[in-house]
């Protein structure tokens, strides 16, 4: 527990009082209660002691006060010192401190007086082949007072989409309404897809002509950064912000998800730590130094952003002390990829690598001599490494795939995810927190029920203030027990909102159908073969329209009518709530009339319902201010559907039937063959109702994430043969 005790220097600001009475109203006015309106001197105490204040001695009750929520539902010490009760404690000294209180930096440090910079920071490559390292513009944001000598830790957010991206590169996507093609047997061993990494030809660095210490600029607006860093501006940390390679102000050429990335991110961190150059521009050679920078650092940032901290810190940077991965990759090959299959995020069919790439090169290709012909031969290079008619994992992917680096880690890391976010699936922090876990390595995490989103303004729990005491420990070192203190997880229910789970991953049950199409607990000793057959136009969907709402209706429900296109099979109502949480696959045995196929899977809650939505509505109950002269945000919630609905889809899956074995190597498939399969779902924490049914459905192309075959394949599946493995949570 964070030790209970207040600064002299803070204690010293307030007035002095030795009667009970006195102090407890002294208190009581400053959280903004009134007498004789919510309390009165017979009812003081009693009141008092009805919203937590402690009163046994002045110290106590004004630690207490100073750490409860005012009456407006403030925090006391944040709000006094936005308004400048605490600007004193600074004024005589030489070198300006940061405030402690509650294990957490307090916010005394103006937003408004902060300095704004850009440097150029020197990698150590040369990918635009121009003899010269590349430079690539870094954004700083740090208090004032660190013109004074006081050192502070840095937040840094690697965005490639902050300098503007080119929209048009998503207007062709790759079509996804093609047959996939029949590979003969491939002998492809897991040594042959390593990526052993390049040889690159790296030119000296610059020539120092000159030392800066200040290398101001005009303020401009970066794309896709919250405004949330405003809140740790003000508590005492500096933002860095850096687009990287190829974009806008920098040099070099982007190549998403490379070895050189993950190079020029880590770049930035080597020069807040004093062991790379950066300059004040790209022409003058002359040099400055992060003087003000106290070597630790985090990185944090949604999506791409956030992938980019899991990227650095799977180097094994020092300096790197923690990462806040929000809604991240850990492995390119699982985002756009699946089982050897194109199985892209969902609503983005047709996405790849190289699209992304393209869509973040804002850099101007005129700048140098055939630059773009050069560009160009890297967007070629992704596709064939990228292999899209193959859909293997490969060294391309290899490359691109931070797990397998995660023993090199040195930071710790808090992790942030939608259960519901379709577009970076769960798959990606499940993973690394499994891999984490295999290390030993300090984690948190954080599973709530919106999709691809920040959660800094959400209702229901003190995100901020549980990512300052994290920040607050691994920046500043300061000893708020922050490990032991906050649970490893947190999960937020789908049944209520305001309910956070602290545990994760349940034990597996394996559930089986019986003769009767119902998912019972215990295998039946029977044998009956069925039949399913992939057809997309027998679903009613239509290629032209994308009307996926009929598509899943057509599926899911009818539970117990047989459909050539699906098959269903339900358990009972439920008795009880049951807790699904992590891994869910599906086995079967199954035969196709074709040398390639796809098969897929469902799990599906079954009831009407008004289920939480990912849509979200501005409260208007709080606003959740940032600082001093920070700002605001708005808090906000999930909406509940005002319709009931009928069903809501938990999870899914999608298997090449020719990757039976692994992602990496396609297997001879014999027509009208019996083969086993295991189909992994993506991992998630969801409960289902007492009163609801749970639904397996097992079908062919799945039209909203695999490729949209017009080749008919038929399967023959032995129903005695399926079996969920389904994580249930029996225990909090």
């Amino acid at each position: 527990m964070v030790e209970k005790c207040l600064n002299k220097e803070v204690i010293e600001i307030f007035p002095k009082f030795s009667q009970k009475d006195e102090y407890v109203k002294f208190a009581l006015k400053t959280l903004g209660y009134v007498e004789n309106e919510d309390f009165t001197q017979k009812t003081i105490f009693d009141f008092s002691n009805s919203i937590g204040l402690e009163i046994t001695t002045y110290e106590e009750c004004l630690y207490s006060m100073l750490a409860s929520k005012m009456k407006n539902k403030r925090n006391c010490f944040e709000y006094l010192a936005e308004i400048g009760k605490f600007d004193s404690i600074n004024e005589n000294k030489n070198i300006p401190e940061i405030l402690v209180f509650d294990g957490k930096t307090q916010p005394i440090f103006d937003y408004k007086e902060c300095l704004f910079e850009k440097v150029f920071v020197e990698t150590p490559l040369d990918t635009d082949e121009d003899g010269k390292r590349d430079l690539i513009a870094v954004y700083i944001r740090r208090p004032k007072e660190t013109l004074l000598g006081m050192k502070v830790p840095a937040i840094y957010v690697a965005n490639p989409y902050m300098m503007t991206c080119i929209e048009e590169t998503y207007e062709n996507m790759p079509d996804v309404n093609k047959n996939l093609n029949i590979f003969e047997e491939q002998n492809i061993k897991e040594e042959d897809i390593s990526y052993k990494g390049k040889v690159r030809v790296i030119p000296p660095e610059r020539e120092t002509k000159g030392i800066a210490t200040v290398s101001k600029t005009e303020e401009i607006p970066l794309d896709c950064i919250t405004d949330w860093y405003n809140y740790f501006n003000s508590r005492g940390f500096a933002s860095v912000y850096s687009a990287g390679l190829g974009t806008k102000g920098s040099e070099g050429i982007n190549c998403c998800g490379s070895e050189e990335e993950k190079i020029w991110v880590i770049s930035v961190i080597e020069w807040l730590c004093g062991k790379r150059k950066a300059y004040t521009n790209r022409t003058d050679n002359i040099e400055i130094k992060a003087y003000w920078c106290n070597g630790n650092v985090a990185m944090s940032g949604k999506s791409y952003l956030g992938t980019l901290s899991i990227a650095a810190a799977s180097t094994g940077i020092g300096g790197l002390k923690t990462i806040i991965p929000e809604a991240a990759i850990s492995s390119w090959y699982n985002y756009y990829h699946s089982n050897g299959l194109n199985a892209c995020p969902l609503g983005w069919q047709g996405d790849d690598a190289d699209l992304l790439t393209g869509y973040c090169r804002s850099r101007d290709l005129s700048e140098l001599p055939g630059l773009k012909s050069k560009c160009d031969e890297i967007l070629d290079t992704m596709r064939k490494g990228m292999d899209r008619d193959n859909g293997n994992y490969n060294k391309f992917w290899d490359e691109r795939n931070y797990l397998k680096d995660i023993k090199n880690m040195k930071a710790s890391a808090f992790i942030v995810h939608g259960l519901n976010d379709w577009n970076v699936k769960t798959t990606h922090c499940h993973l690394f927190w499994k891999e984490m876990e295999k290390y030993n390595i300090p984690k948190k995490m954080m599973l709530h029920q919106g999709d691809h989103i920040y959660i800094h303004d959400l209702k229901g729990i003190e995100f901020n203030d549980i990512m300052n005491k994290w920040l607050s420990y691994w920046l500043y070192g300061i000893e708020n027990n922050v490990l032991a203190d906050i649970p490893d997880v947190f999960i937020q229910d789908n049944t209520n909102p305001y309910n956070w789970h602290h545990s994760y991953s349940g034990d597996n049950i394996e559930i089986y159908v019986d003769k009767n199409n119902s998912l019972i607990s215990s295998k039946d000793n029977y044998t009956k073969e069925v039949l399913l057959k992939d057809d997309i136009k027998a679903t009613n969907f239509n290629i032209c329209e994308n009307n996926f709402n009929v598509w899943r209706d057509n599926m899911i429900l009818d539970y117990d009518l047989e459909k050539e296109y699906r098959l269903s099979y339900l358990t009972k109502i439920l008795e009880k709530d049951i807790r699904i949480s992590g891994d869910i696959t599906v086995e079967i045995e199954a035969a196709a009339d074709n040398h390639t196929g796809i098969l897929s899977v469902m799990l599906v809650d079954i009831g009407e319902d008004s289920r939480l939505t990912t849509d979200r509505y501005n409260t208007k109950e709080n606003n959740i201010y940032l600082g001093k002269n920070a700002g605001y945000l708005e808090e906000k919630d999930f909406v509940i559907e005002k319709v009931p609905s009928k069903y809501r889809i938990i999870s899914r899956g999608s298997l090449n039937i020719q990757n039976r074995e692994n992602n990496y190597c396609k297997k001879k498939v014999e027509k009208n063959k019996y083969y086993k399969y295991t189909i992994d779902m993506v991992p998630t924490d969801y409960t289902v109702k007492k009163g609801h049914r749970l639904q397996l459905l097992v079908l062919g192309s799945d039209v909203e994430i695999t490729h949209r075959q017009d080749i008919i394949t038929n399967y023959k599946v032995k129903q005695n043969s399926i079996k969920l493995n389904l994580p249930i949570i029996t225990k909090e």
